[in-house]
C-alpha cells in the first residue's frame, strides 16, 4: 500500500479512554462470508451463508479488560501482529464455567471488542452503533483464495486463569484470555451490529 498521506492527531484523540465495553465472540462457521474493504481497511459484512452472523457478548468488571497488539518485523515482507484479548468475570459460578465451556475445545474463533469512545474517538460517550470496534481472528492478508474460513489467522482460547482466593477480601473469578497470531493490523466492522434484547447476544450483516 502507497503511503499518499499522513497521521493528524486531533485534541478529541488525546481525550479518548482507555478499557471496552465489551468484547463479542463467535465460532467460525464453514458458510460464513466476510467482506473485505481493503481500501479503508474495513470489514463491511460477516455472515454466515445469507443469514446474519450470530455472536455471544461477554461482559466483564469495568477496568479489567483489554485488548493488546505487538508488531514485530524483522525486514521481511509481512508484519506479524500478536492480538490478545483478556477480560475478568467475576463470580466462579457453575454458569459461568458452562457458558466458558463453549469455546475451549480449541475452537478457531473470531472477536469484536468495543471500547469505551465514540465512532470518531475522544469521548466517553460511547457510540450507539458500535461503530469504535476492532476485529481479530478475521484478516484479508495470505488469506485462502477459496474459502474465508481457511485463514489459518483465526483466534483461539489461550488461557482462564483465577480462583476462589483464600481471604474474604480476595478477588473470586477468572481473567480469560484469547489471542491470535495475523499479518495486518485488526480491522474495524464497518457494517451492521445489532445488539439483542439481552445485550449478551448481537449479530452482523450487511
Amino acid at each position: 500500500m502507497a503511503i499518499a498521506s499522513g497521521m493528524a492527531i486531533n485534541c478529541s484523540d488525546l481525550q479518548a479512554v482507555g478499557g471496552t465495553r465489551w468484547i463479542a465472540i463467535r465460532k467460525w462457521q464453514s458458510a460464513d462470508v466476510v467482506v473485505f474493504d481493503d481500501t479503508n481497511h474495513d470489514i463491511t459484512s460477516i455472515k454466515e451463508g445469507v443469514s446474519n452472523a450470530n455472536w455471544g457478548v461477554y461482559e466483564s468488571r469495568i477496568e479489567s479488560s483489554s485488548l493488546t497488539i505487538s508488531a514485530t518485523n524483522e525486514g521481511k515482507e509481512f508484519t506479524t501482529y500478536e492480538c490478545t484479548v483478556s477480560w475478568f468475570i467475576p463470580g466462579f459460578t457453575a454458569a459461568q464455567f458452562k457458558d466458558l465451556h463453549a469455546f475451549e475445545g480449541g475452537d478457531c474463533l473470531m472477536v469484536m471488542v468495543v471500547d469505551n469512545n465514540d465512532a470518531s474517538s475522544g469521548t466517553t460517550a460511547p457510540s450507539p452503533n458500535q461503530l469504535h470496534n476492532k476485529v481479530i481472528g478475521v484478516s484479508n492478508t495470505l488469506e485462502n483464495q477459496g474459502s474465508d474460513l481457511r485463514t489459518q489467522q483465526y483466534c483461539t482460547l489461550k488461557s482462564i486463569e483465577g480462583g476462589t482466593g483464600a481471604a474474604f477480601s480476595d478477588e473470586i473469578g477468572v481473567t480469560v484470555t484469547v489471542g491470535c497470531t495475523q499479518y495486518e493490523t485488526p480491522r474495524n466492522y464497518a457494517g451492521t451490529i445489532t445488539l439483542g434484547s439481552t445485550g449478551i447476544t448481537l449479530e452482523t450483516g450487511v
